[in-house]
């Protein structure tokens, strides 16, 4: 087993030590309520908030232009309702046991690698439609939608707007920004030629049926389904990095660039400025700025309810992000969010650049672009560059063996379906030297979804697994023949898609060679191994895998790469690909039972646990480790920074993070 070096040692005994460190303890919490299963008035707006301690409710830039009448009252921008921010609401008590209400100003800064894309300000800007703590899918309330209702089938839901929610341009957001984006952007054969979104037709599947949109008043919508679909919240929560977009969208900005509210005489100067012709839906969606796009220099200036909002920039590379001033959410004591006036990313040439900026000291905040590996040069550097590293959970199990049991050859389909072979695969991973070696200590068994015996090293038992399955035949040295005869050997192929997945790859060669199995390592573009992926040429792959926090990727999400044909079958309803076996069949049984119940709810807390079991139980993919911390940079001044839970949670609460002087 390889040795950890000193320092390294020191590092983790460091970190370990300041994540078990004093701090508050946290409030008691009382049980989170299930989402309303009934139809029933809607619920009492949020909490009306005390008056601030030092009597400001929004930022001094805002109160001078209010002043200066370029921007109404604080209380014509703030919706009648607005969400509340405190303790417990983004991040978990438990997680965030030292929630203080903030103080404005200052500029948070950050860096990107690719162009016109800042990730860490890209999850910061999001605000889906729903939310709960720590970017989970427990305890799920409203967000940009001050709340909801859920019929007992699980099929009509009823969501209420905020009244008084305001675009960043000052109009207000109602019901027609949501009918304007289901009849006349998702019905429109020409803007979404493939109909309705998956995420609404029953069970979140391509040809279910479409949801119904019937539109109540301003403020009130409601959406039904023909078959109960209770995941649906946790699809317009969390599923996807989807954002308020995916519903409401500012028909008074888009309208203009619709042949159905514009006139094609109207439009046709806009074509040409824009180097079209007839193609209005081009030209349409140059100016539509979904969810993904928030970042992108073209969706300058673009209503948004994001907390910031994209301004232009004299500087190539730099992207500003300034305030919006009719935020619609609120701290506990009254105060308008965000805290910080600014947020700023800086392009540079490669994520090592990134890096580099944090060792300078000019960035505040990342988790994008961080890596374990380089933990000990962050320690190094905390003190001179004026940050610390903070030590969060990755949302995802970072590494993952996949056997594709459907690559295009016979011998290989024999071994790899029998549950033998896959179990001997797992009993010979030396997973506690990986742990140290890779993740410096900072990753647990995966005892989830493997289970305690098959994630404990057994030569032993995985040579007489491999030998039950017929490769008991060796070669002159010492590796393992087919049931055929002939050589057995793995092709293990994979992509730089994480910094921990080749010397994954690599170690798990080194280990099956230790039950006599000829692994072969070769590392592909991104490209070509997705490319590689759908089409069933790639035999075995490193990946990551299972959503920790959102229950998503343990059983059918899985078969897409257990089985790529079985896949392929499920998805056409049997018209290509194979038959899978009655075991990966059950994996999309769970899934729609998992869809049809509400999330969160108890039936769907025990289908999760049944989803446990069949991946326990079936092994349709060999976890490496589970429980991978994450690190994060957050400047020594900022506030309200998680020190638990999973680091992009942290992301998704920039609003409630603040400069202390």
């Amino acid at each position: 087993m390889r040795k950890m070096r000193p320092f390294y040692l020191l590092v983790i005994l460091a970190l370990v030590l300041a994540a078990c460190g004093g701090g508050a303890a946290p409030a008691e919490q009382a049980a989170p309520a299930q989402p309303a299963q009934q139809e029933a008035a809607p619920a009492a707006a949020d909490a009306a908030p005390a008056a601030a301690a030092d009597g400001g409710l929004e930022a001094p830039a805002l109160a001078e232009q209010v002043a200066a009448g370029a921007l109404p009252p604080l209380d014509e921008r703030l919706p009648r309702d607005p969400k509340v921010i405190g303790p417990g609401v983004l991040i978990a008590n438990e997680d965030l046991p030292d929630w203080q209400p903030g103080q404005y100003g200052g500029t948070l800064n950050t860096a990107h690698s690719v162009a016109d894309w800042a990730p860490d300000v890209f999850v910061m800007l999001n605000e889906p439609l729903l939310q709960a703590p720590g970017l989970g899918v427990q305890n799920i309330q409203g967000n940009v939608v001050r709340d909801f209702e859920v019929s007992d089938d699980n099929t009509v839901f009823t969501f209420y707007l905020r009244e008084g929610m305001k675009w960043s341009d000052g109009e207000p957001v109602t019901t027609e920004d949501v009918r304007f984006t289901w009849e006349n952007i998702y019905q429109n054969e020409k803007l979404t030629p493939a109909g309705i979104k998956a995420r609404f037709r029953n069970g979140y599947t391509p040809d279910g049926d479409p949801g119904e949109l019937e539109i109540i008043d301003d403020y009130t919508f409601r959406l039904t389904f023909t078959q109960p679909y209770g995941g649906f919240l946790r699809n317009i929560t969390i599923e996807g990095w989807n954002g308020y977009t995916e519903l409401i969208n500012p028909a008074h900005i888009l309208k203009q660039f619709h042949p159905d509210f514009t006139s094609m005489d109207d439009l046709q100067p806009l074509l040409a400025e824009a180097n079209l012709t007839e193609e209005w839906w081009q030209l349409f969606g140059q100016k539509w700025c979904q969810n993904w796009n928030t970042t992108a220099d073209r969706c300058i200036g673009y209503p948004t309810l994001n907390p910031w909002i994209s301004i232009a920039s004299t500087t190539p590379g730099v992207k500003i992000f300034d305030r919006n001033p009719y935020y619609w959410k609120v701290d506990t004591e009254g105060k308008q969010l965000p805290y910080i006036d600014r947020v700023v990313s800086v392009q540079v040439e490669d994520v090592e650049m990134v890096n580099q900026r944090v060792l300078t000291g000019d960035v505040d905040f990342l988790r994008e672009s961080t890596g374990l590996v380089k933990v000990p040069l962050y320690k190094e550097n905390e003190d001179r560059a004026g940050f610390n590293t903070v030590l969060l959970d990755m949302h995802v199990d970072s590494s993952n063996l996949f056997i594709n049991q459907t690559f295009d050859n016979p011998i290989w389909q024999q071994v790899s379906q029998d549950i033998r072979f896959r179990q001997a695969l797992s009993l010979a991973l030396d997973r506690r030297e990986m742990i140290d070696s890779i993740y410096y200590g900072f990753a647990s068994l995966p005892l989830v979804t493997i289970g305690d015996e098959l994630s404990q090293r057994d030569l032993e038992q995985a040579n007489s697994l491999l030998d039950a399955v017929g490769l008991q035949e060796r070669d002159a040295d010492g590796f393992r023949l087919g049931p055929d005869g002939n050589p057995f050997t793995i092709l293990l192929e994979h992509a730089a898609h994480a910094p921990d997945l080749e010397p994954v790859a690599q170690l798990v060669s080194e280990h099956l060679k230790d039950v006599g199995l000829n692994v072969q390592v070769r590392r592909i573009d991104s490209q070509l191994w997705g490319q590689r992926s759908d089409a069933n040429e790639i035999q075995a792959t490193v990946f990551w895998s299972h959503d920790q926090g959102w229950d998503s990727g343990w059983t059918g999400d899985v078969i897409h790469r257990a089985g790529r044909l079985w896949h392929i079958w499920h998805n056409t309803r049997g018209a290509e690909g194979e038959e899978p076996p009655d075991w990966a069949k059950r994996a999309y049984e769970l899934d729609a039972l998992r869809w049809s119940s509400v999330s969160g709810s108890d039936e769907y807390n025990q289908l999760k646990e049944e989803g446990y079991a069949w991946s326990r139980e079936n092994l349709p993919l060999i976890t490496i480790v589970e429980q991978v911390k994450y690190p994060m940079i957050a400047s020594k001044r900022l506030r309200n920074v998680p020190s638990g839970g999973f680091a992009i949670a942290a992301n998704f609460a920039g609003e409630q993070l603040w400069f202390a002087e």
